[in-house]
């Protein structure tokens, strides 16, 4: 019997808080599967702690956030500082209408990349299947 190879990215995708606008990530995990990502898309109004327990119990080589409704800076900070302590936490990437004047502070806070709403599927794939390969060949060095 051999054992599946795993996937290019095993990715945890969530909407935190009371943002309820969801057709986008579903279009993104619908696109990210078909592209040979595992996506585990656990819904609306999860808490930073739901969000983070599942991706360390998935081992989740990536957390991505979803936020259309604001709220973004700060349920985003609440999920970077529970992996603060764990060995070898999953990327945080955050996707969503985050205005200008907010990407810098969260990028300096450990957000691995955002993500724009024009951007293309097969980008957004391409440019988490490497930032996962980076990841796990630090993990693995």
């Amino acid at each position: 019997m051999t054992v599946p190879e795993r996937p290019v990215v095993r990715m945890v995708l969530a909407k935190a808080g009371l943002d309820a606008h969801e057709r986008g990530i579903h279009v993104l995990a619908y696109g990210l599967r078909e592209a040979g990502f595992e996506v585990i898309y656990v819904g609306l109004r999860q808490s930073p702690e739901a969000i983070t327990a599942t991706a360390i119990q998935e081992d989740a080589d990536i957390i991505g956030l979803s936020s259309l409704a604001g709220g973004h800076v700060g349920f985003t900070r609440q999920v970077l500082d529970l992996l603060r302590d764990v060995d070898d936490p999953p990327l945080v990437v955050l996707g969503g209408l985050i205005p200008d004047e907010d990407r810098p502070g969260l990028l300096e806070a450990g957000v691995h990349t955002i993500v724009s709403v024009e951007s293309s599927i097969s980008d957004i794939a391409d440019e988490l299947s490497a930032a996962a390969q980076r990841r796990r060949e630090k993990h693995h060095a």
